[in-house]
């Protein structure tokens, strides 16, 4: 049975969810993510730490801050789940020469 109410509840908790969200920038959607073992030819910028309140959420702001820093590049050097969310430590890198 179709519940119009239900619907309207439907969409205002995805609007919220959706603008209380990290969003990645255009300068972050620019960032690679590199391996460690593919970023030996990479010249380290800054290491750097982000928390957030999901694993996904904390991977845009990842790659939003290494795009801040001046990085075309990104290293995940240490990634974990924690009581208030999820925290990475990073390293924004020059890889593009």
């Amino acid at each position: 049975m179709y519940n119009p109410f239900s619907v309207t509840l439907t969409l205002i908790a995805m609007v919220t969810i959706s603008a209380c969200s990290t969003q990645l920038t255009e300068k972050g959607f620019n960032v690679n993510l590199v391996t460690a073992s593919s970023s030996d030819q990479c010249s380290l910028i800054k290491m750097f730490t982000v928390q957030g309140s999901d694993p996904d959420e904390t991977l845009r702001m990842a790659f939003n801050e290494a795009a801040v820093l001046g990085a075309d590049s990104m290293a995940v050097a240490d990634g974990k789940e924690t009581a208030s969310g999820a925290e990475i430590k990073g390293a924004a890198l020059t890889c593009r020469k």
